[in-house]
């Protein structure tokens, strides 16, 4: 699975971004940051209390930019984007060190992205402008990937 494929799931689902489109996938790449905080376990109850606050609050941060609450825009572009890159980079490296298959995992999740399309190509939408699980819809099939 490559980055391209992704790319391309996204230019479909999107043809034209806009600044609202941007916010709206912003805050769908926090909701994402809050899940990863929240699905981890600390060694004690400090660790633990303070990855569950800071994902529930990420989560807030998330649904404010998705609702159109919030808006940002990349004014370092530059350092922007080498920290989405990294963002990536360090994601791979986290799940090889925890022992997950995640090319395979990509591929799976990228295969359930696409289920969110009508039988035309085009995706569904929520009154946010973000894209949702449609009639179609089949969810990643991650077992044995973990």
């Amino acid at each position: 699975m490559s980055i391209e494929a992704i790319e391309l799931w996204h230019k479909r689902a999107r043809p034209e971004p806009t600044f609202e489109t941007f916010n709206v996938q912003l805050g769908c790449h926090f909701e994402e940051i809050a899940e990863m905080l929240v699905a981890l376990a600390g060694e004690d109850g400090v660790t633990q209390n303070k990855l569950s606050e800071l994902g529930y609050q990420i989560m807030g941060l998330a649904e404010g930019f998705k609702s159109g609450k919030l808006k940002a825009y990349a004014s370092q572009r530059e350092e922007f984007l080498d920290s989405l890159v990294d963002q990536i980079v360090t994601g791979v490296g986290v799940a090889y060190c925890d022992g997950m298959k995640i090319t395979q995992a990509v591929g799976e999740v990228n295969k359930s992205n696409w289920s969110k399309f009508d039988h035309e190509g085009k995706p569904y939408f929520d009154n946010n402008g973000k894209i949702k699980k449609g009639p179609n819809y089949i969810p990643p099939k991650l077992e044995g990937m973990a």
